[in-house]
C-alpha cells in the first residue's frame, strides 16, 4: 500500500538532472512563444562556467551576480 504523507515532486520542482534540464527548455519554449530574445553574453557566460565543470550552485551564484551587475550598469542616471 502507498504512503499517502508521500509527497511526489513534480518536474517543476525536481532537483534531477534530466528534470531542470526540461525546465531549460521550457523556459526557452516560453520566451520562443513570448517573442523574447536571448541573450548571447549570458547564454556564453553559462556556457563557459559548465565547461569549467563549476557545480550548479555555484553557477547560480555566479549568474545571479552577475545579471545583477549588468543591471546596475545600466541603470539611466537621475537627472
Amino acid at each position: 500500500m502507498p504512503n499517502p504523507n508521500r509527497q511526489r515532486l513534480s518536474r517543476l520542482h525536481s532537483k534531477r538532472a534530466e528534470d531542470a534540464a526540461w525546465r531549460a527548455q521550457q523556459a526557452h519554449v516560453d520566451a520562443d512563444i513570448e517573442g523574447l530574445a536571448r541573450d548571447a553574453d549570458l547564454g556564453r557566460f553559462v556556457s563557459d562556467m559548465k565547461a569549467a565543470g563549476l557545480p550548479s550552485g555555484e553557477r547560480i551564484k555566479r549568474l545571479k551576480a552577475h545579471v545583477m551587475a549588468r543591471q546596475r550598469s545600466r541603470k539611466p542616471a537621475v537627472a
